[in-house]
């Protein structure tokens, strides 16, 4: 079947006033992960509008954490081609962006606010593409899935929201996360994973002017630990971060206990049972005689693992993009972690970083450009009306 572009693309142009004020207002609905509360708030403001849409809508709640929420059109198809994801939790503590929560600077093509880039724009540009595709009566399944504590690797909720995007997005063709964009348009291919690991260490406490040659230091031996686990770093693969310590009573006392934790990120699941090995070797050795130590997982984020298939895909979009006149975008790999993992893992080429273009997200200096809505509403519709009958 044909589909109309000229018409989807007249809808985005109309319907792009309406999206911006959606925009805004759930950016002024203020989300940070750790807020059960205010993020299901963002989730039922959400709803709410996607109903007025006329989109069928699923909540998904959990035993603990907030809820997420999955959305589509209902016309009866069982092609399941394309899902494009989100979140809507921020990293942002309630309050930071003062009482104009969101600031519009239309002269400068500019949004400030939480989560204007990470990653409500996203999810608002899902929502105008699934819309216009209706709009122009595409017969095939596009679903939306926003999660609820990506930003914390879906720790809320014991792990839970790794489950929904794996039960939401199986079996479809391709899947585009609207996660932050970046302003030169590049698109992200692959995700290091992320995990971090807690070693307490126990020493013995003396008086650090009478007796210190009685006191055993657990502050000695993490910078021991440190220095052991730092050395092995490989920043193209696993590579190692103690990002904190928290020991000692007082300076006068030989610190009897301390605590490291460490973020590790690394490039394939199959890593994981690598880097824990080291971990526990080095929490198993005393540098420090008569010091012993313990190690413990908070938590693990999958990689976005970097495949042909997410290559081919981005090809495509590439091309697309060269014809709409949006530039030539090209692929990176990043560092940090998204809930592109997911559908990567059950074998479906993705795409992520599609989301709004902007600057300094995870900072009170978070800023999207205005005009990259649309233009990002046209490319990922223009890619999925081309998108192939196999990969």
């Amino acid at each position: 079947m044909n589909y109309n572009l000229k018409e989807a693309f007249s809808f985005i142009d109309q319907e792009e006033k309406t999206m911006k004020k959606l925009w805004v207002d759930l950016c002024k609905y203020e989300s940070p992960s750790a807020d059960i509360e205010s993020v299901n708030a963002a989730t039922e403001f959400l709803e709410k509008n996607l109903k007025n849409f006329e989109m069928t809508t699923k909540i998904r709640k959990f035993p603990v954490g907030a809820n997420s929420i999955s959305a589509y059109f209902d016309n009866g198809s069982k092609d399941l081609e394309m899902a494009l994801l989100g979140h809507l939790d921020t990293v942002h503590n309630k309050g930071l962006f003062g009482e104009e929560i969101v600031k519009v600077d239309e002269e400068n093509n500019m949004m400030y606010g939480p989560g204007v880039l990470d990653c409500k724009g996203g999810v608002i540009v899902a929502i105008l593409v699934a819309r216009a595709l209706n709009h122009i009566g595409y017969d095939k399944f596009v679903k939306l899935a926003f999660s609820e504590d990506e930003e914390v690797g879906h720790r809320f909720t014991n792990g839970e929201g790794k489950d929904f995007f794996l039960e939401e997005v199986k079996g479809f063709k391709a899947a585009i996360d609207c996660e932050t964009g970046f302003e030169d348009g590049r698109v992200v291919v692959g995700r290091k994973g992320a995990a971090n690991y807690k070693i307490t260490i126990k020493g013995k406490a003396a008086h650090s002017g009478n007796e210190p040659q009685n006191g055993i230091s657990a502050i000695r031996e993490a910078a021991y630990k440190t220095i052991n686990i730092e050395k092995e770093n490989d920043y193209d693969n696993i590579h190692y971060n103690v990002g904190l310590f928290d020991g000692g009573t007082s300076q006068n006392t030989i610190p009897e206990n301390c605590t490291m934790t460490i973020n590790v990120r690394f490039r394939k699941s199959s890593d994981v049972p690598i880097l824990e090995a080291f971990l526990k070797k080095i929490a198993d050795t005393s540098y420090v005689e008569g010091t012993t130590a313990v190690i413990e997982k908070l938590s693990l984020s999958d990689p976005m693992e970097e495949t042909e298939k997410n290559h081919k895909l981005f090809e495509l979009l590439k091309k697309n993009s060269e014809e709409l006149g949006f530039g030539s975008p090209y692929p990176c790999y990043l560092g940090g972690g998204s809930d592109a993992a997911y559908s990567v893992a059950l074998g479906i080429p993705t795409l992520c970083g599609m989301g709004v273009r902007g600057f300094e997200n995870h900072t009170i200096r978070e800023r999207a450009i205005i005009s990259s809505m649309a233009e990002r509403a046209k490319l990922i519709l223009k890619t999925i009306l081309t998108l192939p009958e196999k990969f």
